[in-house]
């Protein structure tokens, strides 16, 4: 069922500080960005607490509101308000002790309720560095020594790292795996520099604000504050949803990021990863890139879209996102739709990159699960081999260009099994 909480927020001086700031950060933190339906009720009753913390905050009310119950729903039935507002407890707790750990406020839900406190962080005593002066006359030697140790340090940390990468291929199924190798020295292997491009996640928070898509012209001139003016009428608001607009990427970016680097780094290549924000055309027209991340979230994969059989939609109100599929064939559909909580869609491209010098790789998912989905589809030997028989290449060939959709199901929030839907070869 959609969510019942889609009002857009009226900023207003009462809450129009900090507290507000904070509670958005929270929201397009890592730890909610798998999740819709918690980052709803997260601003909901953060909204709430801060417009009138005197008022206490009821459980029917959340249901109808947020979770989009009738009226005439019994709360003493449905426990779905009471599940999530454990869950959020869960996730306030990690956040602020993960990615929110500098944050000089924290953001709780006490238990038997549903305001939200705001409170100081304690201060941690931070430990003294005792600095002991060197003997008369041995300064340079001193100064030698801890020269020599540094390096020391260093190459011991190379080797470490080193072994390590070995440990990690084989903890993520990256042991024996020539499908895997000959694929991605294909993409890497051209003499290319090769970056992997994650997407701008507080992007999609700005194009919810503005409700609309910001064209790659408009992201490569960082032209946001004067898209603010024109979209956003309110003062307040603008100022805010601008002060929230700085680079950041999500945990599914990352961690793909890091499958792809442990293979090129196997496979003697290396790779740069670079945030959509920072990336030039020039970068993206004469070299190797691993676009991240929906149209929405990294515009950049805009300038493959008409290329693709299999293209994004989006719709604002309500918001969704699924792929249309220009050319269906027998047995295919003609639009892939997700269903919230249960099936997502991924897609999966590669292509030449504009000049025709390079490679592209595009993994664009309607949602953070799917899309991590794509990065473990392109990483893992048993995927990339069911790609050769598909396509119609033997072993030893190289693959052709080509376009994969994979529908993945959800469980707990997370895609533990995926298959491929439907296909093009180029």
């Amino acid at each position: 069922m959609a969510s019942g909480f889609q009002r857009p927020i009226e900023m207003s001086p009462a809450f129009a500080d900090e507290r507000w700031a904070l509670l958005q950060r929270v929201a397009a933190s890592p730890a909610f960005q798998k999740s819709n339906r918690l980052r709803e009720l997260l601003l909901y009753v953060g909204e709430r607490s801060l417009r009138s913390p005197e008022t206490p905050i009821r459980e029917h009310e959340i249901g109808v509101e947020v979770f989009g119950r009738p009226e005439t729903y019994d709360t003493s039935q449905d426990t779905l308000v009471r599940v999530h507002a454990s869950q959020l407890r869960k996730k306030l707790q990690q956040h602020f002790t993960e990615d929110g750990l500098g944050e000089p406020l924290l953001i709780e839900m006490p238990k038997g309720s549903y305001s939200l406190v705001f409170r100081p962080r304690e201060a941690e005593v931070e430990p003294q560095l005792v600095v002991l002066p060197s003997p008369p006359g041995r300064s340079r030697w001193w100064a030698v020594l801890i020269a020599l140790s540094v390096v020391m340090t260093l190459a011991c940390g190379l080797l470490l790292v080193q072994n390590f990468s070995l440990r990690r291929r084989a903890e993520f199924g990256l042991g024996a795996q020539p499908s895997i190798d000959a694929f991605w020295r294909q993409i890497f292997g051209n003499g290319r520099h090769n970056y992997i491009v994650a997407a701008d996640a507080n992007l999609v928070v700005f194009e919810d604000a503005i409700k609309g898509h910001v064209s790659l012209s408009d992201y490569q001139a960082k032209a946001f504050e004067r898209i603010a003016r024109e979209r956003i009428a309110d003062v307040e608001k603008r100022a805010l949803i601008l002060n929230l607009l700085r680079p950041y990427t999500g945990m599914a970016d990352t961690n793909i990021a890091r499958r792809i680097s442990l293979v090129s780094a196997a496979n003697g290549m290396q790779t740069e990863v670079v945030f959509a924000r920072d990336l030039t055309v020039n970068q993206v027209s004469d070299h190797n890139a691993i676009l991240l991340g929906s149209r929405r979230a990294n515009p950049w994969v805009g300038l493959f879209e008409d290329r693709l059989n299999f293209q994004t939609v989006f719709e604002e109100a309500p918001k969704q996102a699924w792929f249309q599929n220009r050319a269906p064939k027998a047995g295919e559909q003609a639009t892939y739709h997700g269903r919230w909580g249960r099936m997502s869609y991924c897609r999966v491209a590669f292509l030449p990159n504009p000049k025709g010098t390079g490679s592209v790789l595009l993994i664009s998912g309607t949602d953070v699960q799917s899309t991590e989905a794509g990065g473990e589809f392109v990483t893992k030997e048993e995927w990339v081999r069911q790609l050769r028989p598909l396509m119609g290449v033997e072993e030893g060939q190289p693959l052709p260009y080509f376009e994969v959709l994979l529908q993945g199901e959800l469980v707990s929030q997370s895609i533990p099994r995926f298959r491929i839907s439907a296909w093009r070869r180029y």
